[in-house]
This record gives structure tokens, C-alpha cells and sequence, in this order.
């Protein structure tokens, strides 16, 4: 030992002190006793301080918004970044309308309690963990002609938004085929878990927008208004009652063909081409008759009764939802964004990227029964 650092002194034309020996030594001597440990990123003092995690979680929380469409446009329900595993969210409703006050001519001066309650009410959000994981080797490191690492940071943020955007549409925690708005003519074949992440996201823990509409009542909640016209479109917003009435709260989110079909329309049309475009400040693909419209692509076709089938070729029919924005309750858990890098040796990188997220929808809560989610199914 004492000849090996007399050489590197040296070498390098530094003092060798009875301290650099006794650290040296320590080193050496940890070394050998973890000498079957992988050198990665969270190994601390063997890997970890090389990679700037910090950087790589900042680079994907800015990208999140760059590719999100339905998330930007319920902003107003957004919670931040460190939200707990389940938290209740308070909803405070209307008092009701002023009353007639008489001039107080005589009797005793007691006010009557009662005559105008404040309504109360909560949802509550759980938080559940989502992981996205990318495997690169050192050859397609080495040769790629593009930037790789910023090329997954940038898929790794759409994974993360649209498994939530979909979550947010499409979520049901029914475990059987019975309810199950995702599988209308069998059970699902996954295996639920306390805190595992099951295998189709749109079969789990929340109840999404889809699942909120159809569990209600038929004409109050969701209405089969068959082929599409523009007059239904406004019979479905009517559902809404007075959330109908503020057309700047409210979004318009269609799938495919209740999109394409609407397209053969000559008044949407019409309001595509020359209504307000805010596309520039929420993702809305356009505009119809003062509402943003969203065409999402993971909102599925469907069977006539609104639920998706599990056969494919039976899922015929379109969907629309008329939405009012502070319904969606969303956040992102305390533990937020973390991403790891590990070197595997001789074989090249693993990303690996988890994130907590959770929703809820704040559907007649604190006295109220106007719906904040009406479903038109069955277009055709």
C-alpha cells in the first residue's frame, strides 16, 4: 500500500500525510466489501452524483404541458405538484336567493335561524403510481443520429400525459363485466392489486368521465340521441342546467367518429371554420358555438349502450361529453417526478421514470343536482 501511493505521489507531485493513507486505505477496503454492487445511478458514492437526476425529472414536468391536450383545459381543478396519497378536496356550493326583509316595526329582535344554509361537500383524490420504463443499448447510444436521451425524455412525457388523459375518460375500477364501461361482454382479465399498476390503465382505481355520465339516469346524465345533429348537441349541453349557461367553463370532448360524423354537419362546420379559435392557449381543436372542442384519440368507439366491447368489431358507435372544467379534481403526488438511470453493464441504459398522480370528479356535490358530465351515446 505504502509503495502503490509513493508511485502515484509521483505521478500526480502530491504530498502523501498519514490522513490520505488512512482515507485511501478505508476506500480500498470498501471497495473489496462491495465488490458484487452495480455501479448505477442511486448507488450514492458509486454512481449516483455523475447523473443529474434533477435535470432529467425538470426537463419531463416542463414537457408534461408541451403534449398535454384535455389536461390544459381542466387547469382550474389542478392542484400542483405535492398533493398527498388520498386527500379530500372541500366543494362549497350556492346559498340560495335573498329573501324579503320587512321593516321591524315591533317584537323582539331574534333573527330567524335557518332560512339559508351554506351547502357543504368533498371528493376525495387518491394518488396512484404510474411507471414507464425504456431499455437502450450501447450500440444505439453510440450510433444514433439523433439526440436519444431527450428523444425518451420527450416519449417518457407523452406516456405519462396520455395514460392520464385516457385515465381521466375512460377509468373504471368495476372488476366485473357487469357495469364495466370498458368491457360491456366479458370480465376483465387483470388482476387487480392494493398497489400494483394493473395492465390496462382504463380499467382501474378512478371513476372517469365516461363511467361518472353512465352510472347516472338516462336523459339527466347521458341521453341516446342516435344520429347526429347539430339541434342534439345543444339538447345534450341542455342536460346541464345552469352549468350550460357559462359556455367559457365548459369543454367539448368527442372520439373519432361522433368527430368525423359531425364534420358532414353544414352549422359545425360552419362554427369550425369562424368561431373563436383558442387552440393557441388551450389545445382545443376549435371551437363550436362558444365551447372548445377536444377530438381525444383514446376515447373509444363504442356499442350502442355506450360501453366499449371487448370484440372490437362491435364498437360501431360514436360518443360525445360535455363537460363543465372544475369537474375535474386533479394533482400530482408529493413524491413527483422521479427518473432513474441505470447503467447496465456491457448491455447499455434503462430509463425508468414513476410518477404519483390521481383525479376525481366533482359530480352533485355540496346540494347541487344540475349534472357537472353529460354523455350522448349511440351516434350514428
Amino acid at each position: 500500500m505504502d509503495k502503490l501511493l509513493e508511485q502515484l505521489a509521483e505521478l500526480k507531485s502530491i504530498e502523501i500525510t498519514d490522513e490520505v493513507k488512512e482515507l485511501s486505505e478505508k476506500k480500498i477496503s470498501d471497495m473489496r466489501a462491495k465488490a458484487n454492487e452495480v455501479v448505477h445511478t442511486t448507488n450514492t458514492g458509486y454512481g449516483k452524483e455523475l447523473i443529474p437526476v434533477n435535470v432529467l425529472t425538470d426537463t419531463v414536468l416542463e414537457m408534461i404541458p408541451t403534449y398535454a391536450g384535455i389536461l390544459n383545459a381542466f387547469m382550474v381543478g389542478f392542484h400542483g405538484n405535492s398533493m398527498g396519497k388520498s386527500e379530500k378536496v372541500p366543494i362549497v356550493g350556492e346559498i340560495p336567493f335573498a329573501q324579503g326583509n320587512s321593516e321591524w316595526t315591533t317584537g323582539a329582535g331574534a333573527i330567524a335561524q335557518g332560512k339559508q344554509l351554506l351547502p357543504t361537500g368533498d371528493v376525495t383524490i387518491n394518488q396512484y403510481s404510474m411507471i414507464v420504463s425504456v431499455d437502450v443499448s450501447n450500440e444505439e447510444l453510440a450510433y444514433s443520429v439523433a439526440d436519444l436521451q431527450t428523444m425518451i425524455l420527450r416519449k417518457m412525457s407523452q406516456s405519462f400525459v396520455r395514460t392520464f388523459e385516457s385515465a381521466i375518460v375512460n377509468a373504471d375500477p368495476e372488476t366485473s363485466s357487469v357495469g364495466n364501461v370498458n368491457s360491456d361482454d366479458q370480465a376483465p382479465a387483470i388482476t387487480f392489486a392494493a398497489t400494483g399498476w394493473a395492465s390496462d390503465h382504463r380499467l382501474l382505481w378512478w371513476t372517469g368521465l365516461r363511467k361518472t355520465a353512465l352510472a347516472g339516469t338516462v336523459d339527466v346524465d347521458y341521453k341516446d340521441l342516435g344520429t347526429l345533429t347539430m339541434e342534439d348537441l345543444f339538447v345534450l349541453r341542455g342536460l346541464m342546467n345552469k352549468y350550460s349557461t357559462n359556455l367559457q367553463d365548459l369543454v367539448l370532448i368527442m372520439d373519432y367518429k361522433a368527430y368525423n360524423k359531425a364534420l358532414a354537419i353544414s352549422e359545425f362546420l360552419e362554427f369550425q371554420k369562424n368561431g373563436v379559435n383558442s387552440t393557441a392557449i388551450t389545445g382545443a381543436l376549435s371551437n363550436i358555438a362558444g365551447v372548445d372542442l377536444f377530438v381525444h384519440r383514446d376515447f373509444p368507439s363504442t356499442e350502442a349502450d355506450g360501453k366499449a366491447s371487448a370484440t372490437a368489431s362491435n364498437n360501431t358507435k360514436g360518443s360525445a361529453l360535455y363537460v363543465w372544467r372544475p369537474a375535474v379534481q386533479r394533482g400530482y403526488g408529493k413524491n413527483g417526478l422521479d427518473i432513474t438511470v441505470y447503467k447496465i453493464p456491457g448491455k447499455g441504459y434503462q430509463f425508468v421514470g414513476t410518477m404519483d398522480v390521481g383525479f376525481a370528479i366533482a359530480n352533485k356535490k355540496a346540494g347541487e343536482t344540475d349534472p357537472a358530465v353529460v354523455l350522448w351515446i349511440n351516434i350514428s
